[in-house]
């Protein structure tokens, strides 16, 4: 890490997570533009950061109201419950292993999670160094090389892609990284593949955060009907490359999860094409048939 401060310039070893925050030019994001263009930050500084999320501030009654509830409610009460929330926490730290176990059983139901409960969580992740096995370190040069072969020069992209959303070698990094965050999530020593396939979908959904060109509810269900298209799409070609009417659906859906997509999207196309007399699924759910028409 490279520090620049009144004239000196200094270079730290630091392993430290990053998140930031960045405003668009003119407080307005403009969707023509590239997210590079809109923050005035270059693409080899964004470039560093495993993943990027556009959020914008969109007019809503419903959220602007609660919104505005929530702060004024805030400011109404501050500093009225400072004693209470000190004693509040203070118990729950004497009652450490107890609180612990209430905890599991409100989490079952739904609950927040406790700052205590997390802290505990994330102290037993770090713990743990995972490392990509042998079995699974083809799979992500597998990955990898399929998501270069997607940025190659002609395939259609949105107007709106900038450098920083192209598959490089340091994105290669960033989901290895990620992949290693996922299996200590699991207090697993060993990245998985599904660790992988995570990992590839988050940077896919990042990518499109920045490409959804927004719009209206026609435009929303265009985009739906064309993402079950997609995942067929990735379907078919498989079948039509190993040259058989039966696919396995495990194989199936690691490609698809791969390409971004989500498993409930998957489980969704499979029923509407189901219904359309193009496939059918087995009744083990193991196997995709598609049917002579």
């Amino acid at each position: 890490m490279s520090i620049a401060k009144a004239g000196i310039v200094a270079t730290l070893n630091a392993r430290a997570a990053v998140l930031a925050a960045a405003n668009p030019l003119y407080s307005r994001y403009n969707r023509k533009k590239s997210l590079s263009e809109n923050v005035a930050l270059p693409n080899s500084l964004l470039s560093r950061f495993d993943l990027l999320f556009l959020i914008l501030d969109v007019a809503d009654v419903d959220r602007d109201m609660a919104l505005a509830r929530h702060v004024t409610l805030v400011h109404q009460n501050e500093g009225v419950d400072d004693a209470s929330n000190q004693k509040k926490d203070q118990a729950e730290d004497e009652d450490m292993e107890e609180a612990g176990e209430n905890e599991d059983e409100k989490d079952a139901e739904g609950n927040v999670v406790s700052s205590r409960v997390l802290r505990e969580y994330i102290a037993r992740a770090r713990r743990h160094q995972p490392v990509v096995p042998p079995d699974v370190a083809p799979y992500v040069v597998e990955a990898y090389v399929t998501l270069r072969m997607q940025d190659r020069p002609g395939v259609k992209k949105s107007s709106s892609d900038g450098d920083q959303t192209v598959m490089t070698a340091r994105q290669l990094l960033s989901i290895l990284r990620l992949s290693q965050a996922l299996a200590r999530l699991r207090f697993s020593d060993y990245v998985a593949r599904e660790d992988v396939d995570e990992a590839i979908r988050l940077t896919h959904m990042s990518k499109a955060s920045l490409e959804d060109d927004g719009g209206d509810d026609n435009d929303r269900k265009r985009r739906r009907e064309d993402v079950m298209s997609r995942i067929f799409n990735i379907i078919r070609d498989h079948a039509t490359v190993s040259n058989s009417k039966q696919v396995e659906l495990k194989m199936c859906e690691a490609m698809v999860l791969r390409k971004g997509f989500t498993a409930q999207q998957l489980q969704t196309c499979l029923e509407e094409y189901e219904a359309l007399d193009i496939i059918q699924v087995n009744s083990t759910r193991t196997q995709i048939f598609f049917i002579d028409g």
